[in-house]
């Protein structure tokens, strides 16, 4: 007969099997998620809502990868950090400037269209009131600054472009330092709301249709490491759109919201949801032609890139994960 110390171990070891078995699955889960360091840009929640809709919901989650935001001035400042990424999210003028450069990136995605509200006094009501007057851009080096540019080329009008940090859009304007400014959202929006009496949506889009403006890019290093994180990556964010598809744009304001910690910041984002496409997963190559064109036409490449400007991206641009998430989703 099994003595009574016995019974009481065997009962205890069986007790604790399972609990020990969870440990290990949380444990061999923990060894086996993908920590992906994802650069993104101050106050730009809403032109990134489908990563943030798809992380809020799990969905990297349950491809094993964590992301590791880090948070930026623009495009430009975050590629000069790209020694310390794995990825970023940024508008295709930076992308291609900085392999202009000679730097060297896999744009997987486009994650958003539009994208470059003019913000200004109420006195403004068309781009062309703002002849020969100054207005903000969050850098010389962002598509925001092309698209200024390309009003002017078009329009026959000149601004005094002036960067600055797009955080301080609203506090700038009142006190006259600029008279308008194109940026992003929600802080476009978060701006008017600063300040309705004062500032308006002077242009909510650019004056392209289906204007390219944002997309995802891995680093050429963590592509060739871990091509299957990548596949994951881009599927966790298509069921993002999917899902910003299947609710509209209120819920999808909510939810961007919750991103940033504040559940006021809802009825913004539902503003500022009118500057941006966020469904569209490919280029748009008629727009993105164009705004190389404008940035070559303002000196920031050199025009030889822009010959074949489609030829150029192509390099750069790399479908094949899209591909491979479409069809497994």
């Amino acid at each position: 007969m099994p003595t009574r110390r016995k019974v009481i171990k065997t009962l205890g070891a069986v007790a604790a099997a399972p609990a020990i078995a969870t440990l290990g699955t949380i444990h061999a889960r923990a060894q086996g998620t993908k920590v992906v360091r994802l650069a993104d840009q101050s106050g730009s929640e809403v032109d990134y809502a489908a990563v943030w809709v798809a992380e809020l919901n799990g969905e990297y989650e349950k491809e094993g990868i964590k992301i590791d935001r880090k948070t930026y001035a623009n495009g430009p400042s975050a590629l000069l950090d790209i020694n310390n990424l794995d990825a970023v999210m940024a508008a295709i003028v930076p992308f291609m400037q900085y392999v202009a450069r000679g730097g060297d990136i896999r744009i997987v995605m486009s994650v958003t269209k539009g994208n470059a509200p003019i913000v200004g006094r109420k006195q403004y009501k068309s781009v062309k009131d703002l002849n020969g007057k100054k207005v903000g851009t969050p850098g010389i080096g962002t598509i925001h600054d092309a698209v200024l540019g390309y009003i002017q080329q078009t329009e026959n009008i000149k601004f005094e472009h002036v960067p600055a940090k797009i955080t301080d859009v609203a506090v700038m304007i009142q006190k006259g330092e600029v008279e308008a400014f194109i940026g992003w959202e929600p802080a476009s929006a978060a701006a008017i709301a600063q300040a309705p009496d004062v500032l308006h949506y002077i242009q909510r889009l650019p004056p392209v249709p289906n204007s390219e403006s944002l997309q995802l890019a891995f680093t050429p290093g963590f592509v060739k490491s871990d091509p299957e994180t990548v596949t994951k990556f881009v599927r966790a964010t298509l069921r993002g759109i999917e899902w910003i598809k299947a609710n509209g744009n209120e819920k999808t304001a909510e939810m961007v919201a919750r991103k940033m910690n504040d559940p006021k910041a809802a009825k913004v984002n539902l503003d500022a949801l009118g500057s941006v496409d966020l469904t569209k997963p490919r280029l748009d190559m008629p727009s993105t032609k164009l705004w190389l064109s404008t940035i070559a036409k303002q000196g920031k490449i050199d025009d030889t890139f822009v010959k074949d400007a489609e030829g150029w991206v192509n390099k750069y641009l790399d479908y094949s994960f899209l591909d491979k998430a479409e069809k497994s989703l």
